[in-house]
């Protein structure tokens, strides 16, 4: 049998080959056409894994509406479970802002949800759906917190929901007979 030259030689060579099979391609940076126009290899999948497209409470129909606000210095307003599943609001056509807040209360909202929980969803060319913009209420969900009052641009979405803080806080006086 033949026998290497040098055994410490061997070694080296076994070891280094056993230390990068287990590295895999990543290690490696090899040359690739790039497809994406801004530079990026990768495509930002939005925060938190989410897709930047449509969300659940985004459909086709939904999408037209937000167009058609756009077009029509308007917003989109949809109450969670509202028989009119999304409504088209003008905006003054003065110029004159309307904050969140205000909505929530003319809408009749608040009052009728008990608490809310709404979110902004302000278009953007870059995300079908919009930019999500939290608006954080203060607790018991009837007033919105003055630094996510947000003024509404023409094109926005707000989406209202029952605040999830009421339903336990209903379910929590229902178990202690309260």
């Amino acid at each position: 049998m033949h026998q290497p030259a040098n055994p410490t030689y061997a070694k080296v060579l076994l070891f280094s080959l056993f230390a990068l099979s287990f590295t895999g391609c990543a290690s490696f940076d090899f040359p690739s056409l790039d497809l994406s126009p801004d530079g990026t290899k990768y495509v930002s999948g939005g925060g938190g894994g989410e897709f930047n497209g449509f969300d659940e409470t985004m459909d086709e129909t939904v999408y037209n509406k937000v167009r058609e606000a756009q077009a029509n210095n308007a917003i989109v307003f949809q109450v969670q479970g509202d028989s009119d599943a999304s409504r088209v609001l003008p905006l003054p056509p003065d110029g004159k802002s309307v904050f969140v807040s205000t909505l929530l209360t003319q809408s009749g909202a608040v009052k009728k949800m008990g608490g809310v929980a709404p979110i902004l969803y302000r278009s953007s060319p870059q995300s079908i759906g919009g930019v999500r913009m939290a608006v954080k209420m203060s607790p018991g969900g009837k007033t919105v917190v003055p630094e996510s009052d947000y003024a509404l641009r023409p094109g926005d979405r707000v989406y209202v929901q029952r605040s999830a803080g009421i339903d336990m806080k209903n379910l929590f006086s229902a178990t202690l007979g309260i």
